[in-house]
């Protein structure tokens, strides 16, 4: 498998940074549109980054609502707010960046932060998460691996993010399908597949393989919301013979996690920008106009 390296040479990654940093010192406020697999939005204020969305993370209200959290506090929903922009910056230099254009008459959204991020900061800590996965032993992209639980375990063993990814792993699910499925940021889903893969606790099937399903084993009360059951249990059914169970005893233990893996453990900071404008900014397909 190719590594994650490769996105942080190509032009698009370069074609990102380079029309968020200029926009937001030489106009500063308004937005750009990024074109691309998964693409998105930009909004500044100030030379500040106050909002990113993308097709390819949760944004604020997905995060509260899934993981049930709706009344969140101002302080709290700060939070969350600045984890869904930068997750959302993550998944499109993760992906493919095609252009960036400006955006006319662009309406700031409703959850836009009070104080932004500054711009070069913002890329910095995408690149950084990219480089963290590049060098897992089995590095994945948000957007491209659909794995399945590659033996018979008792979810029950593992922790919360990781008993839901045996769950949800069902060979048609990328990180980013579990990510919208859980109320989760995409990049720590991306960051705990990747360790269950390189465990060996999931696998990566042809998409011309027989179907795996996973069944499970419900308490008769059912589940509650991110409340772990007392008896649950994945078991995988594959054709033609089932695979053994695990020996007795507690499952292998997972590699460490990487730092910065689980969330914002970032200070923030603004940045100095310039006032001028020298003309109408606009970027496609990697060169400047």
């Amino acid at each position: 498998m190719a590594g994650i390296r490769d996105s942080l040479g190509r032009a698009g990654y370069d074609l990102l940074s380079r029309a968020v940093t200029q926009y937001a010192r030489e106009k500063g406020d308004g937005g750009l549109r990024v074109s691309g697999q998964p693409g998105g939005v930009v909004h500044l204020r100030d030379g500040l980054v106050v909002a990113v969305a993308s097709p390819g993370a949760p944004g604020p209200g997905t995060l509260l609502m899934r993981s049930g959290r709706s009344g969140a506090g101002a302080a709290e929903l700060r939070v969350v707010r600045m984890m869904a922009m930068q997750d959302a910056v993550f998944a499109m230099v993760a992906g493919c960046v095609d252009g960036c254009v400006e955006l006319e008459d662009p309406a700031e959204p409703p959850d836009a932060l009070v104080v932004g991020e500054g711009a070069t900061r913002l890329l910095q800590q995408a690149a950084r998460k990219l480089a963290a996965l590049d060098v897992m032993p089995h590095p994945v992209r948000p957007d491209r691996e659909r794995p399945v639980p590659a033996i018979e375990v008792d979810v029950t063993q593992f922790g919360e993010l990781q008993r839901e990814l045996l769950i949800q792993s069902d060979g048609r699910r990328t990180a980013r399908d579990i990510a919208f499925r859980t109320g989760r940021a995409v990049y720590p889903v991306t960051v705990e597949m990747a360790r269950l893969l390189g465990a060996g606790f999931l696998e990566c099937v042809e998409w011309a393989a027989p179907a795996v399903r996973i069944q499970l084993r419900m308490p008769p009360e059912g589940l509650r919301r991110r409340t772990p059951p007392t008896a649950e249990r994945a078991v995988v059914a594959a054709s033609p013979t089932p695979l053994p169970p695990l020996p007795p005893g507690p499952a292998p233990a997972l590699p460490r996690r990487t730092p910065g893996a689980s969330g914002i453990t970032e200070t923030l900071a603004s940045e100095k920008h310039g006032a001028s404008w020298k003309g109408f900014f606009r970027l496609r397909s990697g060169t400047a106009k």
